[in-house]
């Protein structure tokens, strides 16, 4: 069969009622009092069948506009192609319900009285309109260090590598089936000049097996590599 298109078509989920929130419907939906120019949220109860909106209106929020025994005319935008026209409908008050979208301008006006009589008082004149953030205030950095990382070298093939010996010399160690290569050590040496250049320092350490140059104090240059030998301890 073809798909249907009825007025409450594809609302299973929509219209259906909340966890724990079926059954009798609570007096307080019935003696709220509306008044013309509040604003409602339309949310349609699938218990109450008689006026209920179409399933376009359901979510939207309106002004009402009349107040009838049992029911109320909210106003609502609906756009239509490229333009929105506003449609009058009535729905009975089981489908609507406060809406709280102007709380923060009431909250917002009634401060503006107080902070306006506060200043009238003292003889001021104050302005209370809103203002855009502003960016945030800068700040000087003190006593930050400059540190060098380089990532240690790893190589996978010599570690996994099925063989009596090792191609660069390198000792090797026997475990579960395989041989995994002696990992090598981490050599320190300073070299000294009279002033410290870091493409020179870089150059002359990279002389040396995976060697990173960094110049400390002006005119030392400390260099890090790696040796197959440990390094002695002073």
């Amino acid at each position: 069969m073809p798909a249907g298109h009825g007025v409450r078509s594809r609302t299973r989920d929509s219209f259906s009622r909340p966890f724990r929130k079926k059954g009798y419907i609570p007096l307080s939906t019935y003696l709220r009092t509306y008044k013309i120019g509040d604003h409602v949220d339309i949310k349609v109860n699938g218990a109450v069948h008689k006026g209920m909106p179409h399933k376009f209106y359901h979510g939207r929020t309106g002004r009402v506009w009349n107040v009838t025994k049992r029911a109320i005319g909210v106003e609502v935008n609906k756009q239509v192609g490229n333009r929105i026209i506003r449609k009058r409908i009535h729905v009975r008050v089981e489908h609507v319900q406060p809406s709280r979208c102007t709380e923060e301008f009431k909250l917002r006006k009634v401060k503006n009285d107080q902070l306006k009589a506060e200043a009238k008082a003292k003889g001021e004149v104050i302005s209370t309109k809103r203002q855009p953030e502003g960016p945030k205030p800068g700040f000087m950095v003190e006593g930050a260090t400059l540190e060098t990382v380089t990532p240690i070298p790893y190589d996978v093939v010599n570690d996994l590598k099925v063989s009596t010996g090792d191609e660069s010399g390198a000792p090797t160690a026997k475990s579960s089936g395989y041989e995994a290569r002696i990992p090598e050590h981490t050599c320190y040496k300073v070299i000294e000049t009279s002033r410290c250049e870091l493409q020179k320092c870089m150059h002359e350490c990279s002389k040396e097996p995976a060697g990173v140059g960094d110049c400390r104090h002006d005119n030392i240059c400390h260099c890090t590599y790696y040796c197959k030998n440990p390094p002695m301890l002073m």
